[in-house]
């Protein structure tokens, strides 16, 4: 069974509510894939710091054992350093892992 990797980069709430956060759930709890990750990346960095059901959700993803990633050039870039690691996403640099999830075939990388 594949993996999943979802990166995030949208601030558009329709995409947050109706997708991003959602399918990354119900691919974990519903097994779809052997193992679900998301990266947040971009924009959708920005749109964290500004609305706390967002906030919430995020740190709603992390317990249910998803892992979450976030960029840390983008986050420092945006001042959102903080705020992700206090909701328990491991804030890194991520071009060598997103390079090589892209490069893996057990991996399905989907990006809004």
């Amino acid at each position: 069974m594949k993996k999943l990797l979802v990166v995030w980069k949208s601030n558009q709430d329709t995409d947050i509510h109706n997708f991003v956060i959602p399918y990354c759930y119900n691919a974990k709890t519903n097994v779809w894939f052997s193992d679900v990750e998301l990266l947040i990346w971009g924009a959708s960095q920005e749109r964290i710091l500004e609305d706390k059901i967002i906030q919430q959700r995020v740190a709603n993803i992390v317990k249910n054992e998803i892992k979450v990633y976030a960029c840390k050039m983008c986050a420092d870039h945006v001042g959102a350093t903080d705020e992700l690691v206090r909701l328990g996403v491991n804030v890194m640099y991520t071009g060598v892992y997103l390079s090589e999830k892209l490069q893996d075939p057990n991996f399905e990388v989907l990006t809004i």
